[in-house]
């Protein structure tokens, strides 16, 4: 998805004279046939969602990263799905996990602080403003006593993990407030 993005990025910069666009045609060209992959390769009419891999069946909450990047319009009925199904499959209350399935390495991840963060903002941009505060909220509640938080979270005992701070946490967490406060303009 966001190789699309990317491609979509530099028509616009091109078109602005911000960027040289004599590859224009070609850009528009490769997006297209990544659009195409995407949606014929990693929608999963099982999950309903966009999922981890071409032809798998897996969820990995990066693909949120297609409704705050715009991959597609923001109404758009696939990503709108897809973040159900983050929801559904992935969160916790506030915590989500970044993937299910295996990834070839030992031990179990924590919930991830910017995936959570990354689906209170996916929601504040499809319109469900509410649900987006509220999980904030809950996320906020999560904090140390200085208001900072690390990589992941382990769900049951509520330690941190990873690295502490983590930039990518609080990143995410000013992204999503944002979010829900340009929605709420």
């Amino acid at each position: 998805m966001l190789c699309a993005v990317a491609l979509d990025r530099a028509l616009q910069l091109g078109a602005e004279g911000n960027l040289p666009d004599k590859n224009a045609p070609r850009w528009r060209n490769e997006r297209a046939a990544i659009h195409d992959f995407i949606d014929r390769r990693c929608w999963s009419d099982e999950k309903q969602s966009y999922v981890r891999f071409a032809g798998g069946e897996e969820l990995d909450a990066s693909v949120l990263l297609g409704v705050l990047h715009e991959y597609a319009d923001r109404n758009d009925e696939r990503l709108r799905k897809t973040v159900d199904a983050v929801a559904r499959e992935l969160a916790d209350g506030p915590f989500v996990r970044r993937y299910t399935g295996d990834d070839g390495l030992s031990g179990a991840d924590g919930a991830f602080f910017a995936c959570s963060f990354w689906l209170a903002e996916a929601l504040a941009r499809i319109g469900r403003v509410d649900a987006a505060a509220e999980l904030i909220e809950e996320l906020l509640g999560l904090a140390n006593d200085v208001g900072l938080y690390s990589e992941e979270i382990d769900p049951d005992s509520g330690d941190f993990l990873g690295n502490m701070p983590q930039g990518l946490s609080h990143l995410a967490l000013i992204s999503a407030a944002t979010a829900v406060a340009e929605a709420r303009r």
